[in-house]
């Protein structure tokens, strides 16, 4: 394996889904005037890694090294053990912590989050050979873990369909980046949609800004023009590059509103 940079370290251990996700859930409940425990933000971070690393681990269980082109791919391959007994002491603790912290709406929304990320990974691995919508099942659970927490609360579903473009925008971009690494694991995803169904996507996100209100419209159109730029400068940027920032834009929204109110 070639030389891994600093930088491709969180990306690689999958930390950076788990803190994308922590960074949202607090912008959601700071502007719901809510309050998040302790546990449903470990709660949170630990499922997110959880469903990434068990999605990527699977990935490589039955493909030969050559086949892997992605440094997050030959990485987890490399020390699929190891990560194996790490994503099983990981679990214990993130259902420890939920029985010990949460409330039991909590728990129960948390169960059905639950049951619908194990449906998506059997239906990804069993179906990515001809054809599964992975970008659009993954915007949709990613958003609902981040505002899993905070139901029942009407006022979410404006500012969570928002969120569900974006990052169903950030999957649509690193997969259409990533195509020569999906051919190579022969999987067929949205990804492969011609560009223009691609653009017309995008465009719609960014529609979705006119019913938001300002402080959504600050947070989810910062995080989106920044997806825009980088996508403008991808012909410039490796894959690997392209894929680390594209995730890191959806960072750049909450957490400039948050220095803000600083």
């Amino acid at each position: 394996m070639r030389h891994i940079r600093l930088w491709q370290w969180p990306n690689l251990l999958a930390l950076d889904a788990a803190l994308i996700a922590l960074v949202w859930q607090a912008a959601f409940a700071a502007a719901l005037g809510n309050e998040v425990s302790a546990a449903a933000q470990n709660v949170l971070a630990l499922s997110v890694w959880l469903t990434y690393m068990a999605d990527r681990l699977y990935d490589v269980a039955r493909r030969p090294l050559q086949q892997l082109h992605s440094t997050r791919h030959r990485f987890a391959k490399q020390y699929r053990d190891t990560l194996w007994r790490c994503w099983w002491c990981v679990l214990l603790s993130n259902i420890g912590i939920a029985f010990a912290g949460l409330t039991s709406t909590q728990l129960k929304n948390g169960t059905a989050l639950l049951t619908l990320c194990l449906i998506y990974t059997a239906l990804n691995q069993r179906l990515s050979r001809r054809f599964f919508p992975k970008e659009f099942c993954v915007a949709l659970i990613y958003t609902a873990g981040v505002i899993i927490f905070l139901l029942p609360n009407a006022s979410l579903w404006t500012p969570a369909c928002a969120l569900t473009l974006l990052c169903l925008t950030n999957c649509l971009m690193i997969g259409a980046k990533e195509q020569c690494i999906d051919t190579a694991l022969q999987v067929h995803s949205l990804s492969r949609l011609p560009t223009l169904c691609i653009t017309t996507l995008k465009i719609t996100c960014a529609l979705s800004l006119c019913f938001l209100d300002h402080a959504w419209l600050f947070q989810i159109g910062l995080s989106l023009g920044a997806l825009w730029i980088i996508h403008s400068c991808q012909e410039r940027l490796s894959v690997e590059t392209f894929r680390v920032l594209t995730d890191s834009a959806l960072l750049i929204g909450p957490s400039v509103a948050f220095c803000l109110q600083l």
